[in-house]
């Protein structure tokens, strides 16, 4: 199983092959950073924020071009030195994901991780309010991403407010269960 990093790397590489620009070109113009593939080659983790820019980017680029170009026979983006990580994705990953991603990507839509700051916006809960909640079995659990850091489902957050909003306007009369 692919982790997400993983599945987005696949993607990435996947446009790259898709819409022949080179990898320097689309770190520039996704980012405004050149080496962005170089980085991430090296083990480099985005952001959610420069994650999210990069997704826009491929999109809106899909958006536009449509297929107009023909995909070249090899990958385009060639790192210097890879690393052992890079090479095992060179070999098994990379190839498969140019085969296998828009079929995958159509059956299963991206899972979007939210960090706490962007779920105590989306909420209007405090922190504490949340973790309490969790406890408590009225919230969503986070999933973790390693380390001491967590992200909620997107997905999950959504229905939570949607199951909140049902409950206010008395759509669900059968519980009771309020803030």
């Amino acid at each position: 199983m692919q982790t997400l990093e993983g599945q987005f790397i696949a993607r990435i590489t996947a446009f790259l092959g898709r819409s022949g620009l080179s990898a320097t070109a689309f770190g520039k113009k996704a980012l405004g950073d050149p080496n962005l593939m170089r980085q991430i080659e090296r083990g480099r983790s985005l952001t959610l924020r420069s994650a999210d820019r990069v997704q826009a980017f491929m999109d809106e680029h899909d958006g536009i071009s449509t297929g107009a170009r023909a995909p070249p026979s090899r990958p385009r983006y060639r790192c210097r030195k890879p690393s052992p990580r890079a090479r095992r994705w060179k070999t098994t990953r990379r190839s498969r994901a140019m085969t296998e991603q828009p079929s995958s990507e159509s059956a299963n839509p991206p899972i979007r991780i939210l960090r706490l700051p962007e779920v105590v916006e989306r909420t209007g809960l405090s922190r504490s309010t949340i973790y309490v909640r969790i406890e408590q079995g009225r919230f969503p659990r986070p999933v973790a991403l390693g380390g001491r850091a967590v992200g909620w489902i997107e997905a999950e957050i959504d229905a939570w407010i949607r199951e909140r909003i049902a409950e206010s306007r008395g759509e669900d009369a059968g519980s009771g269960a309020g803030r």
